[in-house]
């Protein structure tokens, strides 16, 4: 065989080979891969062993990996901590910038005997530094912690400044003047790139992800046409093209979730192929030869590599003492920022094709790349796993198995809320995520369940592309609610997810008949979705929290699950709270990991609330509803009937609706419990309205005899019910109001029933009302103690509604007779 080898087929399968080998002796060796790499290039390269040409392919697929280095580091840095820490990273940016370029023009005009152009551009080639260690922190899960993240941002800064450096002494060595029109166009052309990327890249990104599925690999072909774009773009800035393809990750940063089979295909390209590809390629520039031949090259490389390493040392003590970060964590950032090969190779390359460098500085950068590159992978994979161990265990109030049962019926909507589990998965918890399918029991049940399968192996096809593993079930049924319930008994999963076909949504009422069964018996945590638009095109999480949300059950879960989920597809958080559950319900929020952006708006009436969420709703924005059981805590009508104003108000946006798991009910004590809730139903008084029985006199009258010796108190209590009427009524049903309050000191509930001989329009309703209900409760219970029994009423109403039309109710006492008896509807004999 004749060296180098020409077959391009051999070529690959070697240079494979490689990067096949490299991982698994890495191991044994306790060496990074990423230095064995670099050194079987050298080895086979054209200056050692000549096996492989250092051709146009090889430098192409070099290039595209070093770009996706680039784009990997703003693919994965966290943006929300980014923006709290930006000025650590313009602090760190400018400071292992200014401290290299600095000592290293001094050194090479003192040391070296260089002139001040090739002083400046030799010292600008160790102030830089390339992100070749990163993919180790990434593996160790280090890559979303400060320290790290600031050294990312950095980066951006110190190759900016380093590139800037280069076109200078390059556009004056070709004779340039460095006048007012050169300024003029790099300053434009930098803040015309950066906005072309950080604007351009969403808009279209969310355009193409809305029309085109995972499924196909247009999605990831799209992402990688549009940063080889974006990093081309760079060369009108007179920057290099690690700069745009660092920013085009940042911008795809929101669009393009962790978990997602998306971002498997992107990662699994770039450390599969692209960056071991660049690896070797720069392996294959050492000239073993030409530095045995001079001492020059060792005194260039020795005086280099000594000034990287001290100056780079020096910027990160500093940094570390100012923000007080651990050993460890200032060894990582060292390790990180200490490695030489991208920004460093460019301006070599430059300055040796316009003549300011010999090969003595040539082989010298070289050397300093060699020598840096494992340096800076032994400091932070040794000193990463240290900082792994000093982190603190999270501390969470909620079970830490974590169990996603995901209901599916149809392929097109199985994806979606395959996605939705994946991005609320946590992979360091135990549990899984577990794909349902229900087969009904009819005639063709064999061709049901065979269908079954089918769909099932397609979620299995689509996890797999995720890189998730699944569980998948079948369960066959009289009907799916039944099954579903049954299967939840079965796996205990921490949550269950629906979906909402498009018929349903368009219904009357939201939520047909197995949803409603679900909510009434289905014990696990339930999240129904409504899914328009693929959830990484969505910018922000709208959460409206209802009155006394911080009682509500399952509250931390919910909370875990809100900030994963807006950290997954880089959404922006925003709650709606009372005020007077501000400061808990933020307070858990922003205690809750991951860390995500997170603002607050506060209410003092359901209505405001409503009006302002409603006014707030832009087409990419998730509304995520926490609702409560019927009968719980904080249910009330009009919380039950939100998710269906919401949807028929806004059809196009994605809608989550979240229900809290059933508490453990003991069948022994139902008949105990129903006893109970009947002592504490209110005592019932009815009065009938016309024109000269006014509501406002009825309602007096009320508040008089209940604090006859109170006349303070009970003014108190009529001016509230007022200013429920006209601010936020209660409708349990078309024509039929709650109106309560609390004051005073009541020994037992009161509820007013007031029938009306003719209809009254409130401000807030859209119907005319006949029925008024008004509930007047002790200010000395708790709200936990009035909420219940609002559920109680509410619930006794609706129970009415089952058995009678409430338009043929002709009088109070008719109503009250019916509420007193405490009516049951019919048994329900589908099942």
């Amino acid at each position: 065989m004749i060296f180098p080898v020409t077959d391009p087929i051999l070529v690959f399968t070697i240079i494979a080979l490689c990067m096949l080998t490299a991982p698994v002796f890495s191991s044994r060796l306790r060496v990074p891969d990423l230095v064995l790499l670099l050194g079987m290039g050298a080895l086979l390269g054209p200056n050692a062993l000549n096996i492989i040409e250092r051709n146009t392919a090889i430098t192409l697929l070099g290039a595209v990996g070093l770009v996706y280095i680039m784009f990997l580091a703003g693919l994965e840095i966290d943006l929300h901590r980014f923006r709290f820490s930006y000025k650590r990273s313009l602090f760190f940016g400018v400071l292992t910038f200014a401290i290299p370029q600095i000592l290293g023009a001094l050194a090479g005009f003192y040391i070296l005997g260089m002139n001040w152009s090739a002083s400046i551009l030799l010292a600008s080639m160790f102030a830089s530094h390339t992100l070749l260690a990163y993919p180790l922190a990434s593996r160790l899960g280090i890559a979303r912690s400060e320290p790290v993240a600031i050294t990312v941002g950095a980066t951006i800064i110190t190759d900016t400044m380093a590139l800037l450096v280069l076109a200078i002494i390059a556009d004056s060595t070709r004779g340039m003047a460095l006048n007012l029109s050169f300024w003029a166009t790099v300053i434009i052309g930098m803040i015309t790139m950066t906005v072309l990327i950080w604007k351009g890249i969403p808009i279209v990104s969310r355009w193409f992800f809305q029309r085109v599925t995972e499924e196909s690999n247009a999605q990831f072909l799209f992402v990688i046409v549009m940063v080889c774009g974006c990093a081309y773009l760079s060369h009108f800035a007179r920057m290099e093209p690690i700069i745009g393809a660092f920013l085009a990750g940042a911008a795809f940063n929101r669009l393009i979730p962790e978990n997602s089979p998306l971002m498997s295909r992107v990662t699994f390209a770039g450390n599969t192929l692209f960056i071991p590809f660049f690896l070797i390629s720069v392996g294959m520039l050492v000239d073993p030869q030409s530095m045995m031949t001079g001492t020059r090259s060792w005194l260039v490389g020795a005086t280099m590599v000594v000034m990287v390493v001290v100056t780079k040392y020096l910027a990160v003590q500093i940094t570390r003492r100012l923000f007080n970060y651990s050993q460890a964590a200032g060894s990582v950032m060292f390790g990180l920022s200490v490695v030489q090969a991208a920004a460093t190779l460019a301006a070599v390359v430059v300055g040796h094709d316009l003549g300011i460098f010999d090969e003595a500085v040539l082989n010298g950068a070289i050397i300093m790349i060699l020598l840096t590159c494992p340096l800076g992978a032994w400091a932070v994979n040794r000193y990463g796993r240290r900082m792994v161990a000093e982190t603190p265990p999270i501390s969470t109030t909620t079970s830490n198995e974590q169990r996603l049962m995901v209901s599916v019926s149809k392929p097109e909507s199985a994806i979606k809320l395959l996605d939705l589990a994946f991005y609320l998965r946590n992979p360091k918890r135990q549990g899984g995520v577990f794909p349902l399918t229900i087969a009904l029991d009819q005639n063709n049940t064999e061709e049901v369940v065979a269908q079954g399968e089918k769909l099932l192996a397609f979620c299995m096809a689509h996890a797999a592309s995720a890189d998730t593993s699944v569980t998948p079930g079948l369960r066959v049924a009289v009907n799916v609610a039944d099954g579903i319930v049954r299967a939840t008994r079965e796996m205990r999963p921490n949550t269950v997810i629906c979906g909402w076909s498009r018929k349903l949504m368009a219904s009357i009422r939201i939520f047909g008949t197995t949803i409603q069964h679900l909510t009434e018996t289905c014990p696990s945590r339930l999240l129904f979705c409504r899914s328009p638009k693929p959830l990484n095109t969505i910018n922000r999480i709208l959460v409206p929290f209802p009155p006394l949300a911080s009682r509500l059950r399952d509250l931390p879960e919910l909370a875990r699950d809100i900030k994963k989920l807006a950290q997954q597809i880089g959404a922006e958080l925003k709650i709606y709270v009372f005020e007077n559950e501000k400061t808990s319900l933020e307070k858990l929020l922003q205690e809750t990991k991951p860390s995500c952006k997170l603002t607050s708006t506060v209410s003092v009436t359901r209505a405001e609330m409503q009006q302002l969420l409603f006014s707030e709703i832009k087409k990419n924005d998730l509304i995520l509803l926490p609702v409560d059981r019927r009968n719980g805590i904080i249910w009330t009508p009009a919380l039950d009937r939100l998710p269906e104003a919401v949807v028929k108000r806004f059809p196009e946006n994605n809608i989550l609706v979240a229900y809290p798991s059933l508490p453990d009910i003991d069948t022994t004590t139902s008949d105990s419990t129903s006893a109970e809730q009947n002592d504490e139903f209110p005592d019932i008084l009815p009065a009938e309205l016309n024109r000269q029985n006014t509501l406002e006199e009825a309602i007096h009258r009320m508040t008089n005899e209940a604090f006859s010796d109170q006349p303070e108190t009970a003014e108190e209590a009529f001016a509230n019910l007022m200013s429920s009427m006209q601010t936020y009524p209660v409708e349990l049903a078309p024509g039929i109001v709650l109106l309560h309050t609390r004051c005073g000191n009541l020994p037992h509930s009161q509820l007013l029933v007031c029938h009306h001989s003719e209809s009254r329009t409130l401000p807030e309703l859209p119907q005319p009302v006949k029925i008024f209900l008004v509930l007047l409760n002790s200010q000395s219970k708790p709200p936990e103690y009035h909420l219940k029994i609002l559920s109680l009423v509410a619930s006794r109403m609706l129970k009415v509604g089952k058995v009678t039309e409430f338009k043929s109710i002709s009088s109070a006492a008719e109503l009250c007779n019916l509420l007193k008896n405490g009516i049951t509807p019919p048994a329900d004999n589908t099942n």
